[in-house]
């Protein structure tokens, strides 16, 4: 459909194919064999022919005749066990070389792996895990899903050691306190350590690869984006959708070529499925080495950066804003450090605001970076990448709007805004943001309504607020549920209220969020600007002044609360608005 003034839709026009290298048209077009995501990944580690290591984890390089290697012995142990093909088996872990090992081994034998989000609740877990027989879990974690793991479904539990794949000294340090933490737990008849499990079931001696079967369910990942309010949902993930994003990538890859020989940090949990694709098992296929560390802290996000040095890395908003807050006090301190090594960093799962951003850019083009920090839009629903704001070099990016840039559709990626009748809106208009990819999930698990209710007509409904510049560029602005309702009916989204508080100048950073408490009452948690001149009363009153004359009759902010630094962040590194909207003291009022 076209609009009245004959004017193409973004959707139909597709600006964006502007940003693209010449002769990604060939590379979309190509049909992949039917293969797991095992079969294609594997042709590449080996092509390689042991040139670059696979993966650094605490010091001790696995080279990618290691990896092939184990992928092939965690797949004897899974068949071993008796699982077949089309089974469920259940992950539960940060990025530990064993999880990359049996994630692929899983894929290779014809199974599902189903990694949870642990940021659910009990009962929501219970469901999420019911056709999974064995469980490997990370011995960090076993005491928070304890009680699922009791369940009688499940006949084999492998207890994961952070430490089992680290080097010499250091494994001789920290191997000896896991073993003494969880001696009990092992000496349980269904319980096991993963030197136990091979030594019990990697003998196995038939066969263990599968074909690829279309329509089956390879991944199950986690979404809270798309799936309602603050809800998580499970959502299927093909080896067809994989391989659909490996060629969206391969076409991307034509433009500066950022997945090219180098290192890869990948500090985010498997259940990250973007993370997942952008820092693993893509660098994997492009000959990149791929450095592993389960540790969630900012502190070792920045202590890697500036030792690791990686060409590609991927964080949220926060931790960049934390390593420029640690580059900045370097500076001052007449210690510049270099950045020159940054090739494609990204921001993701959640970014910062523009007046941050662009802070990052100059510090990153001071310290020699050729590179700004990539913008990305990702999902659950579509395995990884939607959108993108990457160059090459330069710094050249658009901070004119309350929002970052997320960039132009990944190649592949169709994305239109659309209002609430379900029409397509041209540049400049703000609506739901719907994408289109072949990489699209198969659906919500264990949900059909939902799946009918997001998935319309080859669309994902991702349920985003957003708009499309005139270049075809997106920017996110948040998420449809986090609304209130006037008295008038007047829509009135709690991202733009935040938004207004953060052009106040002594506001840093603001989040607004709905109460755990009865009639939900609104309340705002700011952080200030360094050196603010003004009385924290005088700051607060002048913004609930402005939010007096901003909001419609009828609503209003409750309270007021400052926050320090900056705002808390969950383990994946996003502002844990659940948190905040269960503190119910400390509240300035007027």
């Amino acid at each position: 459909m076209k609009q009245q003034n004959n004017t193409p839709l973004p959707s139909q026009e597709m600006r964006w194919k502007q940003f693209y290298a010449s002769g990604y048209e060939d590379i979309l077009q190509q049909e992949f064999p039917n293969q797991t995501t095992w079969q294609f990944l594997e042709k590449s580690i080996l092509a390689d022919e042991n040139r670059h290591d696979a993966l650094v984890y605490f010091g001790r390089r696995i080279s990618r005749k290691e990896l092939v290697e184990q992928v092939h012995l965690w797949g004897r142990v899974i068949k071993g066990m008796g699982l077949k093909e089309g089974d469920e088996l259940l992950l539960f872990g940060p990025s530990l070389p064993e999880f990359i090992y049996i994630m692929l081994a899983a894929d290779m034998t014809g199974m599902t792996t189903n990694i949870p989000n642990l940021m659910v609740m009990p009962e929501a877990m219970d469901s999420m895990v019911r056709k999974s027989r064995v469980a490997f879990v990370f011995d960090g974690m076993e005491e928070t899903v304890r009680k699922t793991l009791q369940r009688e479904q499940f006949e084999h539990v492998v207890i994961l050691s952070a430490t089992r794949s680290m080097g010499y000294p250091r494994k001789l340090v920290a191997s000896p306190v896991n073993s003494i933490k969880h001696w009990g737990l092992h000496r349980r008849a269904k319980y096991m350590t993963a030197d136990a499990a091979i030594r019990r079931f990697g003998q196995y001696d038939g066969p263990i690869e599968a074909s690829a079967v279309k329509g089956k369910v390879s991944f199950i990942f986690c979404s809270s984006g798309t799936s309602g309010k603050d809800a998580v949902h499970q959502v299927g993930m093909s080896d067809e959708a994989v391989l659909a994003m490996f060629r969206n990538a391969l076409a991307f890859n034509r433009k500066g070529t950022p997945f090219r020989e180098g290192k890869s940090y990948c500090q985010l949990p498997p259940f990250l499925c973007t993370g997942f694709f952008v820092l693993v098992i893509a660098p994997l296929h492009q000959n990149m080495t791929v450095y592993l560390d389960p540790r969630l802290s900012v502190e070792q996000f920045i202590k890697n950066i500036l030792t690791i040095r990686p060409q590609i890395t991927l964080a949220t908003g926060a931790n960049w804003v934390q390593l420029i807050r640690h580059v900045d006090r370097l500076i001052r301190k007449g210690k510049r450090p270099d950045l020159s090594f940054f090739r494609f960093p990204v921001m993701g799962g959640e970014g910062c605001t523009p007046e941050e951003l662009r802070h990052i850019n100059q510090v990153m083009e001071a310290c020699g970076s050729t590179v700004a920090l990539t913008s990305g839009y990702g999902l659950s629903e579509t395995f990884s990448v939607s959108t993108v704001d990457y160059e090459p070099t330069g710094f050249d990016k658009d901070y004119s709007r309350p929002v970052v840039c997320v960039g132009y559709p990944f190649p592949g990626v169709t994305v239109g805004v659309f209002d609430e009748n379900g029409q397509e809106l041209g540049y400049d208009k703000r609506g739901e943001i719907r994408v289109k990819t072949p990489s699209l999930t198969l659906g919500y698990l264990h949900d059909p309504e939902l799946t009918r209710d997001r998935l319309k007509d080859g669309w994902l409904h991702t349920r985003d607020i957003g708009e499309l510049d005139r270049n075809g560029k997106l920017f996110v602005y948040g998420r449809l549920a986090q609304h209130v309702v006037a008295e008038n009916g007047e829509k009135v989204y709690l991202f733009d209220i935040a938004a207004r508080l953060r052009q106040d100048p002594a506001v840093k950073e603001a989040l607004v969020c709905q109460l755990q408490t009865e009639n939900s009452p609104l309340a705002a948690h700011i952080v200030l600007e360094d050196n603010v001149r003004e009385s924290e009363e005088e700051v607060l009153r002048r913004l609930d002044g402005i939010m007096k004359a901003y909001l419609p009759s009828g609503l209003r902010i409750e309270g007021y609360r400052l926050e320090h630094e900056m705002l808390k962040v969950n383990i994946v590194g996003k502002a844990d608005r659940y948190y905040y909207s269960g503190i119910l003291t400390g509240y300035i009022t007027f």
